[in-house]
């Protein structure tokens, strides 16, 4: 029975796209406009040369943000780790093994929260020392 209903699921898609492609409608674009890739791809490399906003602008506009978030994330890890603090403490035996499979996967999400920002405050550091 689920054999012939996933055919059916089948033949019915296959069919659905089938017609799709066959009557696909034709785009008349309009292509008077002149582009000139050779000199676009110059100004590109030309304006790389010349930053237009410096590190420091970006850097203090940044900085409150990223901070924001990263006490959103420490937050967040701290409530959910009491959460299953708590219900590791309250369980019995059988549920006491689904909490501790989920503390490994709160214990991932922790390092990954402090690893950003380590990672983050070296990066900021190094790209400080360049500017």
């Amino acid at each position: 029975m689920r054999k012939l209903f996933n055919k059916k699921v089948l033949i019915v898609l296959l069919a659905i796209s089938i017609i799709g492609t066959l009557f696909v409608s034709s785009v008349f674009a309009d292509t008077s406009v002149e582009i000139d890739p050779y000199n676009q791809a110059r100004e590109f490399i030309n304006n790389a040369d010349n930053p237009p906003v410096p590190f420091q602008k970006v850097w203090k506009d940044l900085k409150p943000i990223a901070e924001i978030v990263m006490g959103i994330g420490l937050v967040v890890l701290v409530c959910v780790g009491s959460i299953l603090g708590i219900k590791y403490m309250t369980a019995g035996v059988d549920d006491k093994a689904k909490v501790k499979q989920k503390l490994i996967w709160y214990c991932v999400a922790a390092a990954l929260v402090v690893g950003a920002t380590g990672i983050f405050n070296i990066v900021v550091d190094i790209a400080s020392m360049l500017a």
